[in-house]
């Protein structure tokens, strides 16, 4: 791109064509980028993100935005200018006042003018501007602006595999691509005609014949002057047929470069804006990853109020014993803390403690440095438990954290009491449905407060710092603005939870869980590495054997890994349907793939290759190397505000997308073992596993949500409700039902959870779509209730822009109205599912805190380890699975009444694969 240049340069102009811009923008960034209240943003964003890139390396000194004014002089020339173009869509329309906001706020001038595109405005000034001794960049998504390139314009195009990127066109750019001069483009497009504006070309004049004829004789002028002998026949003809129109085509694709308008340059120099007003904006588009690419404002200007004072202002540093004894005098007086810890790693077992930050009130706060690198002084780690320690078990004293479940588990691993975490900003976020939960993210979108990226201070890449190795002012400056902004957050969430109803699940759920999975976390499961070495080896026999057999139904060795090289082969060589086209070719994604199983031997085998390989590399290989090496065993790090649904995950490593069903799943979780390893094992006898598993509970919530009777009525009997199901839609009696239908009535069950349609169960049965569309349309006449709840779920969820769990947990569905017909259907697959999902996921979170609980109150040694689905996995001694399945099976059945019993089955056994089920009679 070119850059900042010096003084003695001419004055540098920035032209952006803001209609154009504003469309790749659209069609270019994914329609899913919108704020945490649904407003769509990936235009405003593309087109911010474009724009400041270019204020930043250009360092215009003019900048003027153009728009299109409507119906401009082409029309009136040729009434089909543009006539097939459809509607501007209703998500971008909606965006391009926001566009104008942003262009505003940065004090940019907006030029439009009725009877001229914006095309015209941005050639009538570029014109203006290089003879008033201007050098001038465009910025634009369209092409048609290359035309207006000379030594003193350029333009700047989105890169066409990413829009992020630029390329730039000077003269000898446009003549290298095209293979003509800039102001031959209008000759050009004469010649082939360009579909996007209905302008039309010569019949039978490609591309390449067009670029011949111009390049051999300059110009329509220079090649109708020597039409004689032009060759072949036909290219002739075709020229002489179409001599009359061709100079119209010529003129639609001109651009104007003396449109009536004059201008003010002073009016149009850059940097007279309020940052503040800028910010404001970013604010409520929830732009926080383009603040730092604000270009300073450069002439002064009156500033509105920032929205809080700064942080980090008072910040103390405690590093000898009298400034320790005055940051417990001022907590001993205080009813609430915010607490931070800084530490050398991410994942929490493995961080070692650095420094601790604490927030006494909104604007003062205190770092204490305990492993800096620095020579400067530091307190001991001792002295600072000694002294915090007995305020964190404080009953009377209010912690606040961001994400607290990690500090209080380092604080712990570090010898301190471990601290009651009695609001956690991240998780009311999550609870309050916004979309970026990070510190950093929250304080700008609801303090107004611009805050240092963790970067900025670390630095990235391979010169990345430790925080111990930072400068200890430095890190207290950062750590420091963290808890106070911590604080100041929990005034402005706190209200927001009980003004949407999310208290109660906050402080009865959502809190309480933190230290259950902090005990799950720090537990950890072992592994069984040598298993694991020989599964390995086992595993790479098999991905040769099916390497060899995709060569052999492809004909010839390639790389199967390789996108570019498989879509080849299945659609080039194969001939197999293609998917949806991707930048570099057609999708072999999964689903893709899925739909094309009966098409030809080959998909089979890759897809079973391509499970086998991630499966690998994710699990068998990936394992050993993430055992801890003090305790032997697998920490994973559950997370509770990742999935939408209120359901846990999990991450280093990732434990819930092992599959269930398969050969190869089953040997992964047969490595999984209960502990009796002497050197780490965690009972004196010894252990086996214990697995307690809800029993088709969402199916179960659908009965109960819909009050479905006959769905009420399989369950109550406890009846196979598949095999019901299959009896009922296809008028048979239980017994006469197959496997085959068994198993479509499951996929059916399932499928509607997640509102199927007649192409999803066709596609997962074999069915045809019509029967599938027949089967599901006698499935509803059957299941009555199930199609009332259904509905009326849609019919809230688009009354109320949300839906909610039997708990009160929300999922925001903006989308549920959209004019968008792909947005809208997805908001109602979310709002069919997310009550039922996320009913689940509460009441397993419920029976964890009582199972928890009840492990405490009856003594017991057995831990809980694992959360993965509907499923808790137990080690337990020998001498507890009895008692212990016996409480935890009660707890789980009876956490929550529903019009259906809930029915949860147990099994024991030594790893997570071998296990057996268990008959035990409830404790009371």
């Amino acid at each position: 791109m070119p850059s900042g240049r010096s003084a003695t340069q001419r004055p540098r102009l920035l032209l952006v064509d803001g209609h154009g811009l504003a469309y790749r923008a659209f069609h270019a960034l994914p329609d899913t980028l919108t704020t945490s209240k649904g407003e769509p943003t990936n235009a405003v964003f593309g087109f911010t993100s474009m724009l400041l890139e270019a204020l930043n390396q250009l360092k215009p000194d003019y900048v003027v935005v153009c728009f299109d004014a409507g119906r401009t002089f082409r029309h009136d020339q040729f009434t089909a200018y543009k006539a097939h173009r459809p509607e501007m869509p209703d998500d971008l329309r909606q965006q391009m006042e926001r566009i104008r906001q942003v262009v505003e706020a940065l004090g940019i001038p907006i030029f439009a003018q009725e009877g001229y595109e914006a095309d015209d405005l941005i050639g009538t000034l570029a014109q203006q501007a290089v003879a008033q001794g201007f050098d001038v960049v465009i910025v634009t998504g369209d092409n048609d602006l290359l035309q207006l390139v000379n030594g003193h314009v350029q333009a700047i195009l989105p890169g066409r595999q990413r829009f992020g990127e630029f390329r730039i066109f000077d003269r000898e750019a446009v003549l290298a691509r095209y293979g003509i001069p800039p102001e031959r483009i209008p000759d050009f497009k004469a010649l082939v005609g360009d579909s996007s504006d209905n302008i039309p070309g010569i019949p039978g004049i490609g591309e390449k014949t067009a670029t011949k004829l111009l390049q051999q004789y300059g110009s329509l002028e220079g090649i109708y002057a020597h039409l004689e002998a032009i060759t072949p026949p036909r290219i002739r003809e075709a020229l002489a047929t179409h001599r009359e129109t061709v100079w119209q085509s010529r003129d639609l694709a001109t651009i104007v470069r003396d449109a009536p308008m004059t201008i003010d340059w002073e009016q149009c120099r850059f940097g007279l804006f309020d940052r503040n007003r800028v910010l404001e904006l970013f604010r409520e588009l929830e732009f926080r990853s383009l603040v730092n690419r604000l270009p300073e404002p450069r002439h002064a200007q009156p500033q509105t109020a920032a929205a809080q004072p700064p942080l980090a202002q008072h910040c103390q540093i405690v590093c000898d014993p009298d400034s320790l004894a005055r940051l417990q005098e001022d907590i001993a007086h205080t009813r609430a803390i915010a607490l931070d810890v800084e530490t050398t790693a991410l994942h929490p077992m493995y961080a070692e403690l650095v420094g601790i930050a604490l927030a006494t009130s909104p604007e003062r706060s205190y770092y204490i440095p305990l492993a800096h690198a620095s020579a400067d002084a530091q307190l001991s780690r001792d002295a600072v438990h000694h002294a915090l320690s007995p305020h964190f078990t404080r009953p009377d004293l209010t912690i606040y954290a961001h994400h607290g479940k990690y500090d209080a588990l380092v604080l712990e691993r570090a010898g301190f009491a471990r601290p009651h975490i009695d609001f956690d900003t991240m998780i009311a976020a999550y609870l309050l449905g916004e979309s970026a939960l990070g510190l950093k993210e929250l304080a700008f979108t609801k303090l107004g407060i611009e805050m240092q990226q963790i970067e900025e201070l670390i630095g990235k890449g391979r010169a990345q710092l430790t925080m111990d190795q930072t400068h200890i002012a430095h890190a207290a400056r950062y750590a420091c603005a963290d808890v106070e902004a911590t604080y100041r957050l929990v005034d402005v969430l706190r209200p927001a939870l009980a003004e949407q109803q999310q208290d109660r699940l906050f402080h009865e759920i959502e809190l309480p869980l933190i230290d259950v999975l902090i005990d799950m976390e720090k537990t950890g499961v072992a592994i069984d590495t040598d298993f694991l070495a020989t599964l390995s080896h086992h595993t790479a026999g098999q991905l040769r054997q099916l390497e060899r057999r995709i060569y052999d139904l492809a004909g010839h060795p390639f790389n199967i890994n390789s996108t570019q090289q498989l879509a080849h082969v299945l659609f080039e060589e194969l001939r197999l349907p293609r998917g949806r086209r991707t930048k570099t070719g057609y999708s072999v994604s999964q689903d893709v793939l899925e739909t094309l199983r009966e098409s030809h031997p080959i998909v089979d085998a890759i897809l079973e290759y391509r499970q086998l390989l991630k499966l690998k590399s994710t699990y068998i290989d990936a394992l050993p190397r993430q055992v801890h090496p003090q305790t032997g065993r697998v920490h994973t790090i559950f997370h509770q505000t990742v999935a939408a649904t209120g359901r846990l995950s999990s991450s280093d490593p990732n434990l819930q997308n092992i599959p269930v069903r398969s050969d190869i799943g089953q040997q992964v979780r047969r490595a999984f073992i209960a502990d009796n390893r002497p050197a780490f094992r965690l009972f004196d006898e010894p252990a086996v596993f214990l697995s307690c598993d809800y029993s088709q509970i969402e199916l179960r919530l659908m009965a109960h949500f819909s009050g479905d009777e006959a769905l009420l009525s399989a369950f109550a009997e406890g009846k196979d409700i598949h095999a019901t199901t299959a009896a009922e839609v296809f008028g048979i009696d239980i017994e006469s039902v197959t496997p085959e239908l068994r198993r479509i009535a499951k996929v059916v069950n399932f499928g509607i959870l997640y509102g199927m349609q007649a192409f999803g169960l066709a596609r997962d049965t074999g069915m045809s779509r019509s029967e599938a569309q027949r089967f599901i349309e006698r499935y509803f006449q059957r299941f009555p209730g199930v199609k009332r709840y259904l509905d009326n779920v849609k019919q809230q969820a688009a009354e109320r822009g949300y839906v909610e769990t039997l708990f009160g947990r929300r999922r925001y569905v903006p989308d549920i109205t959209s004019s968008n017909p792909n947005r809208r259907q997805a908001a109602e697959r979310i709002a069919v599912n997310m009550p039922l999902q996320g009913t689940a996921a509460d009441i397993m979170k419920l029976a964890m805190l009582r199972i928890h609980r009840q492990l405490r109150e009856h003594g017991l040694r057995s831990r809980m380890v694992l959360q993965v689905h509907d499923e808790l996995l137990f080690e337990a001694p020998e001498s507890e699975v009895t008692q212990l399945a016996s409480l935890v099976i009660r707890e789980m059945e009876q956490v929550v009444t529903l019009r259906v019993p809930l029915v949860v089955e147990a099994k024991a056994g030594p790893n997570w694969a071998d296990l057996e089920p268990l008959q035990i009679k409830l404790a009371q």
